[in-house]
């Protein structure tokens, strides 16, 4: 470890889900579709707090949940598929595989073992990425500069944060990054708990499934509440 450098058939069935006193962040692609997208969660999910943000106020968010309902706008269909690749572009890092992580541990021994999202799993995460053996670590924000000064040391082309949230960069760095060899993950994995979709999306299914972690839940809008597709 180097350490960093200074479709199931619809029902008409609501949706039925455990009470759940926790938050949940919905991220949409502005706020007003985020505020609208909230309501509708938050009526049928009495016991969880329930917040809005766009993906730009999410990313910018000091204290955010790590919990999130990813909320397209319904626009369009080829707007909402564009909003859920910048979406999982940008917020749905794996976790370290087991190697590296029990390699942090040993740095950072009083460090918590971090809460892996539901839908990644330590196979998935080695499998992603066989044979990674040594990573960069950067811990607190990572701003252009941070990221630009690290690229250019030529060291480890995985990078682990704490939190995707922590990522500062506009996206043509991202871009840059990418072509570069940068491979992200986080210690604190943002959890995607749903997709809230519009009918027309859903029906779309096999144009998205495959940008979602396995086994994501999917909600659409129904008469008495949501529903499970």
């Amino acid at each position: 470890m180097t350490p960093a450098p200074t479709a199931p058939p619809e029902t008409d069935e609501p949706l039925t889900i455990p009470p759940m006193a926790m938050t949940i962040a919905c991220v949409a692609p502005g706020r007003r579709s985020a505020l609208s997208a909230a309501d509708t969660v938050a009526a049928s999910l009495p016991k969880a707090r329930v917040e809005a943000f766009s993906l730009a106020g999410y990313l910018a968010a000091a204290h955010a949940p790590e919990r999130i309902v990813l909320c397209p706008a319904g626009l369009s269909t080829a707007a909402d598929l564009r909003f859920l690749g910048l979406a999982v572009e940008r917020l749905l890092w794996p976790a370290p595989p087991r190697g590296l992580l029990a390699a942090i541990g040993g740095i950072r021994p009083h460090w918590d073992r971090p809460r892996r999202a539901q839908a990644q799993s330590r196979k998935d995460a080695e499998k992603a990425a066989p044979g990674r053996v040594s990573a960069l670590l950067l811990e607190g924000r990572v701003g252009p500069s941070r990221a630009l000064s690290a690229l250019a040391a030529s060291g480890p082309r995985d990078w682990i944060v704490e939190s995707a949230r922590h990522v500062r960069i506009p996206a043509h760095l991202h871009r840059t990054l990418a072509q570069g060899g940068i491979r992200w993950s986080a210690l604190l994995p943002i959890e995607l708990v749903a997709l809230y979709a519009t009918p027309a999306l859903a029906r779309a299914r096999r144009k998205w499934k495959a940008l979602l972690p396995a086994r994501t839940r999917v909600w659409i809008a129904a008469p008495r509440g949501l529903k499970d597709l």
